[in-house]
């Protein structure tokens, strides 16, 4: 099969189509880990969780 112009524009199109997916995809991810809370809680939002529950009391 010869190597056209039009052939390798064409490849260069699904490539950068296949990047940009890619690149889509983990940003959703990004976004999703960034939505869940960090456990176990740190020092600090342990403490203040305590101090919470405390004064709830």
């Amino acid at each position: 099969m010869p190597d056209t112009k039009r052939g390798r524009e064409r490849q260069g199109r699904k490539k950068r189509e296949q990047l940009e997916r890619r690149l889509n995809r983990r940003e959703v991810e990004t976004i999703d880990d960034e939505d869940e809370p960090e456990y176990p809680p740190t020092e600090l939002e342990a403490d203040l969780l305590s101090a919470d529950a405390e004064a709830d009391d």
